[in-house]
C-alpha cells in the first residue's frame, strides 16, 4: 500500500454520483446494529501483482462475482447506506459493472483520482471531500479484500473510543497467515495499535484490512506526507504515525474469514473457501416431522475387508499362458470369458485363450470393436445379454485382453453381473499397461462425454506382459507415453528427470519396461492412499479435465494421448495464469510432450465454446464450476491446504484454451 502525493498538489479528480435501486428485497439488517452509515473503498490500484488481463483487480472475479461486489453486500448488509469509491486505473470498467447490476439499494458514489498511481494514500485523500462538512465516523474497507459476515458486522457496532482516530481489524492468529512477508505488521499494547510495518520484528497481529474512522484521519494523512517532497510514502506510516499517539484501536478477527486477494494464490485460497461455504450453505436441510413418540432402533453393519489387488509384470506370458496363474482355484471349474477386440484377437486371441483351453479351463471368447467405438451402453447391454445367454456362475471370472477400451467395457461388466463377479486385466497396448488397466475405474461412454457410467471395482488380478507392445502400431506408443508424462510432470520429479534425459528410441523394449514398471509403482502408491482420486490421485487426472472435452469433440479422430497431451498444456497454462507456476513449467510441458511425439496445439476444427460447454459434464464440475488437478512445479501437484482439486474460473480457463490453439 504505496503513498506517493505532494502536500500541496490540489486534487484535479471529479466525482460521478448515481444511486441503484433494486427491484429485490432490501436485507435484514436487524441483528446488526451499525453505528456507520457511510463507507470509504478505494478501489484505484491496478494490483499489478494479481496480475488478471485487462481486469482491475477490484472486478476480479472470485466465488461467481467480482471482489467489490461482495464487499458491497457486505457493507449493505450492516446498514450503511452511502459507498464512496475512489477508481482510477480502469475506472470506467468499474463503473460500467457497477452501473450494470442491479441488485444494491445503497448509493454509491464513485470519485476519480487522476494520480492514482500516487498511491493508496493519494486515493483515499481524492474522497475526502465526500465526507467533507461532517463528522459522522465512517467504515473504510479495502476493495481487495473479503470478509466474513460476522467481522465487517463486528466493526460497523464498533463505537470509536474518544482519544482515537482510527480501530482496526487485527488477525492475531500470525501462523495462519499467507504471504506474512507482505503483510502489515502490528504492534499492540492494551488492545491498542502502537506500531505498524512490514519489517518490525516485534509484532503480534496483522493488519486485516478493515477500519472505523473518524474524518480527522484526513488530517493525520496530510500530516506524513508533509515534507516527503513527493516521495512514495506508505499507508502504514500513517498507522505507525497514529498508533504511536495512541490514536489506533484494536478490534480482533478471532478465527473468522478474512482475505487480501493481492496475489493470484492468495485469490485461489479465497475461491476455495467460497465454495466450501457455499456447499456448506447450499446443502439441502429438510425439515422432517417429530417422531419422538415413535419408537426407533438403528443396527450397523461393516461389509468385507480392504481388497488387494496383485499386479504382476511377466515377458512373454500372453503366448504363454501356463507360465502365470490367472485364474484362482476356487474358479477354476466355472465359466471364463475373455473379452478382446477384433485386432488384439487376430494376433494373441488363439494363442491366449487356446493355452487356457489346454489346461483345461471353460473358456469363451468374445471379441469386440476396437476403440472407444465399444465403450457404449448399447455394446454394454448386449454383452450382458450376451454372456448371461451363454452362462455363467457367481465364481465366473471375467479376463479383459486388450487395451483401455476393452478394460473398461469388461470391467464394468465384472462390476455388475451378479452385482460382482472375478476380474482379471491382461493389458496389451501401453497406455492400458501403465494406467487404464491399473485401476478401480471401469466404465463406458455416454452420449455427453467420456466415461460417465462406471463404478469401482477391484480386479483381483492385472498382469502385464511388455513384450506384446512389439506388435502395436507405431501411434500406440506416444498414446500410451501420454501417461507417463503425466506421471512424471505431476508426481516424480526424479522420473521427469530421467524422461528428459532419455534420447534414445521410443520404442526400444528395455525404455518401455522401465517406464511400465514405474508407472505400475507410482500409481500403486496412489491407489494405496486414494483410490477414488480426491486428494493425492487427482494427479491421475491430469490434463484430462479438458483432455476428455477435445478428445470428445474430435469425434476420436485425437486419440486418448494425444487429447490428454494437449490437456496437460492448457493445464500448465491454466497455472500460470492463476499463478501457481511461472513461464518455465510451460515451456518445459511443451519441450517434453514434444519430445514423446505428441501434439501441444488444439486442432482448428475445435471450436472453444464447445469446449467451455462440455465441461459442465465433468463429475468435478459439481454447482460451482470447473475445478482442475494443476501443477506448481516440476513434478509437483499443486495443493492448497491438503486439498489438490483447483477452482479455475471460466475466464481463466478460456484465455489458457485460447493460448493453445
Amino acid at each position: 500500500m504505496a503513498a506517493a502525493l505532494k502536500a500541496s498538489s490540489p486534487y484535479r479528480g471529479g466525482a460521478l454520483v448515481f444511486s441503484r435501486y433494486s427491484p429485490y428485497p432490501r436485507y435484514d439488517k436487524s441483528w446488526c446494529d451499525t453505528m456507520y452509515k457511510k463507507a470509504l473503498i478505494p478501489a484505484a490500484g491496478r494490483g499489478a501483482r494479481l496480475d488478471r488481463p485487462n481486469t482491475p483487480k477490484p472486478l476480479v472475479d472470485v466465488g461467481g462475482r467480482p471482489i467489490i461486489f461482495h464487499l458491497l453486500k457486505r457493507l449493505e448488509e450492516v446498514g450503511v447506506e452511502h459507498a464512496v469509491i475512489v477508481v482510477g486505473y480502469e475506472g470506467k470498467k468499474i463503473e460500467r459493472q457497477l452501473a450494470a447490476h442491479p441488485d444494491f439499494n445503497m448509493k454509491i458514489e464513485l470519485v476519480e483520482n487522476a494520480e492514482w498511481e500516487k498511491g493508496l494514500a493519494s486515493s483515499l485523500l481524492a474522497a475526502r471531500g465526500a465526507f467533507a462538512g461532517s463528522d459522522e465516523p465512517f467504515l473504510l474497507a479495502m476493495a481487495d479484500h473479503l470478509f466474513d459476515a460476522e467481522l465487517v458486522a463486528k466493526m460497523a457496532a464498533l463505537e470509536i473510543g474518544d482519544d482515537q482516530i482510527v480501530s482496526m481489524l487485527v488477525d492475531r492468529d500470525t501462523e495462519r497467515i499467507y504471504d506474512i512477508d507482505a503483510a502489515v505488521k502490528l504492534a499492540l499494547k492494551h488492545d491498542k495499535v502502537v506500531d505498524a510495518g512490514r519489517h518490525i520484528e516485534n509484532f503480534q497481529g496483522i493488519d486485516a484490512g478493515l477500519f472505523a474512522c473518524k474524518p480527522a484521519v484526513f488530517d493525520a494523512l496530510e500530516e506524513v506526507l508533509e515534507g516527503t517532497d513527493g516521495e512514495p510514502v506508505d499507508l502504514t506510516a500513517g498507522l505507525a504515525k497514529l498508533g504511536a499517539a495512541q490514536k489506533v484501536g484494536a478490534a480482533y478477527v478471532d478465527g473468522a474469514l478474512w482475505f487480501d486477494i493481492d496475489t493470484p494464490p492468495m485469490m485461489i485460497r479465497a475461491e476455495m473457501a467460497m465454495r466450501k461455504q457455499h456447499r456448506v450453505q447450499t446443502v439441502l436441510r429438510p425439515e422432517f416431522a417429530d417422531a419422538s413418540d415413535v419408537k426407533t432402533k438403528k443396527y450397523t453393519f461393516t461389509t468385507g475387508k480392504p481388497h488387494e489387488t496383485d499386479v504382476y509384470v511377466q515377458r512373454g506370458f500372453v503366448r504363454n499362458p501356463d507360465r502365470l496363474q490367472l485364474i484362482p482355484d476356487a474358479s477354476a471349474s466355472s465359466p471364463v470369458y475373455v473379452f478382446t477386440d477384433t485386432k488384439v484377437n487376430s494376433i494373441y486371441g488363439d494363442d491366449f485363450v487356446g493355452g487356457l483351453k489346454k489346461m483345461g479351463y471353460d473358456v469363451r471368447r468374445v471379441v469386440m470393436a476396437e476403440g472407444e467405438e465399444a465403450k457404449t451402453l448399447e455394446n454394454y447391454t448386449r454383452l450382458v445379454e450376451h454372456v448371461i445367454g451363454e452362462g455363467i456362475d457367481e465364481r465366473s471370472i471375467l479376463i479383459s485382453l486388450g487395451g483401455g477400451a476393452v478394460c473398461n467395457v469388461c470391467g464394468f461388466l465384472a462390476s455388475t453381473l451378479y452385482r460382482g463377479i472375478g476380474l482379471v486385466h491382461v493389458p496389451t497396448t501401453l497406455m492400458a499397461q501403465c494406467d487404464a488397466a491399473i485401476s478401480h475405474k471401469q466404465g463406458v461412454n455416454g452420449a455427453r462425454g467420456k466415461n460417465l457410467v462406471g463404478s469401482y471395482y477391484p480386479p483381483i488380478s492385472i498382469a502385464v506382459d511388455v513384450e506384446v507392445l512389439a506388435t502395436l502400431e507405431d501411434w500406440l506408443i506416444p498414446d500410451g507415453l501420454s501417461e507417463v508424462v503425466k506421471h512424471a510432470l505431476g508426481q516424480d520429479p526424479e522420473y521427469l528427470q530421467y524422461l528428459l534425459d532419455y534420447d534414445g528410441s521410443i520404442h526400444d523394449p528395455d525404455f518401455l519396461e522401465t517406464v511400465v514398471r514405474k508407472n505400475i509403482e507410482l500409481k500403486c502408491e496412489l491407489m494405496a492412499v486414494d483410490p477414488k482420486e480426491y486428494r493425492e490421485g487427482m494427479v491421475l487426472q491430469y490434463g484430462h479435465t479438458v483432455g476428455h472435452p477435445i478428445e470428445f469433440l474430435s469425434a476420436y479422430d485425437l486419440n486418448h494421448g494425444q487429447s490428454v497431451g494437449i490437456g496437460m498444456m492448457i493445464a500448465a497454462r491454466v497455472s500460470r495464469l492463476l499463478g501457481g507456476c511461472g513461464d518455465d513449467i510451460v515451456e518445459l510441458h511443451e519441450r517434453l510432450i514434444k519430445q514423446y511425439k505428441l501434439p501441444t496445439r488444439i486442432p482448428a476444427s475445435i471450436d472453444i465454446d464447445d469446449i467451455m460447454s462440455m465441461m459442465r459434464y465433468n463429475k468435478r464440475y459439481l454447482t460451482e464450476g470447473t475445478r482442475m488437478a494443476l501443477v506448481d512445479g516440476p513434478g509437483s501437484l499443486w495443493s492448497v491446504d491438503g486439498d489438490y482439486v483447483i477452482p479455475v474460473s471460466d475466464a481463466v480457463l478460456r484465455e489458457a484454451i485460447k493460448q493453445t490453439y
